[in-house]
């Protein structure tokens, strides 16, 4: 991404992969954000700069020659094909500057490339139709909290799946906990589903809340963790299609905005955290991330409940968001089990 290229690698020996060539993406954009294949088509979603403008899709035949660019929304973020190859979708993010003076609509572009790549047409799938309903959004658990954004604003699209038959797409709303559904066809969100949160004061969704305990420590807490998957996928089984997400959880931390805050940090209603239990303490929840956006149940400036940033597992959801499954504290055990020197690394430090 930083280098602004696509790499192909040789695949042939799969023992021996090996460089094959690279495509520069720099005259398009600032950074190449994600790839998809479908048949000898290759679409690279590549960001503005800034990354607040309209970005474009790039597409190249599979030996790297230039076939079209086409214009999207916003930080495209991810594009994948549909399983019939007829139409690219594209993952708009339009996240702000870090001022949050500059906030760009989330959205999906829908390229209909069912004519071949260089008849390419696109339609914008927007979530205006929303715009009008932030109270009830809100209400029901979509969380729309960017300083003074609309709901078009606020909701960020990160990663999408489509189903088999190439008329239904699922798109993570990271930061907003949801999902939206679209109509391919007519490219139109037709839903916006809340994911919820998880309860890790049940034994089965224990996790470690510290990284300064020098210690693998994971136990239930009195936190809920807020799903906000990243990747999501679809697999099929006896006619029904399944949703699978990656709740790796995200916050919004910029300069002009940020609800992160320390579990030290914060001021706990003692009722509901008695100072006895000592919560605060750094090899308790004193390191935990927690939003501020969440948790002040009466209003009086304590928090009442802690809401941290995913989930720590992956999920299974019906195409309504209802859960099927979820990993609980699988990943967290196996890789105290498997890593236990590097269980609380950092991505740097790993």
């Amino acid at each position: 991404s930083n280098d602004v290229t696509v790499d192909a690698l040789d695949i042939r020996d799969p023992a021996n992969p090996g460089f094959a060539f690279s495509i520069d993406v720099t005259p398009f954009g600032g950074g190449a954000n994600s790839v998809a294949v479908y048949g000898s088509t290759v679409a690279v979603a590549v960001e503005a700069n800034p990354k607040q403008n309209p970005g474009q899709v790039v597409f190249f035949d599979t030996d790297g020659n230039f076939l079209k660019a086409v214009t999207v929304g916003p930080l495209p973020d991810m594009v994948t094909f549909t399983p019939n190859g007829q139409y690219v979708l594209v993952a708009n993010e339009g996240e702000p500057n870090a001022a949050y003076s500059v906030d760009p609509e989330g959205s999906v572009s829908i390229i209909d490339v069912s004519d071949g790549v260089t008849a390419a047409t696109t339609i914008i799938a927007d979530f205006h139709a929303f715009d009008t309903q932030k109270t009830s959004l809100t209400r029901v658990g979509v969380r729309v909290f960017g300083p003074g954004a609309t709901v078009s604003q606020d909701l960020e699209p990160e990663y999408i799946a489509v189903d088999e038959s190439s008329s239904t797409a699922w798109v993570t709303l990271q930061e907003n906990n949801a999902l939206a559904r679209v109509d391919i066809a007519s490219a139109t969100v037709t839903d916006l589903i809340p994911l919820g949160f998880k309860d890790h004061s049940l034994p089965r969704n224990s996790f470690d809340a510290s990284n300064r305990d020098d210690d693998i420590n994971i136990r239930t807490w009195p936190v809920l963790g807020i799903y906000q998957p990243d990747a999501i996928a679809t697999y099929h089984i006896d006619g029904s299609t399944y949703l699978v997400t990656a709740n790796e959880g995200d916050s919004r931390n910029y300069g002009g905005f940020s609800e992160e805050k320390r579990g030290g940090d914060l001021r706990l209603d003692p009722t509901a955290f008695p100072p006895s239990e000592l919560y605060q303490k750094n090899e308790n929840l004193g390191r935990l991330k927690i939003t501020t956006t969440l948790g002040d149940e009466d209003g009086d400036g304590d928090f009442d409940k802690l809401y941290a940033y995913g989930a720590r597992s992956f999920s299974i959801w019906d195409t309504d968001g209802n859960q099927v499954y979820d990993s609980g504290n699988e990943i967290e055990l196996l890789t105290s089990k498997i890593h236990p020197k590097d269980f609380n690394s950092t991505e740097n430090e790993n």
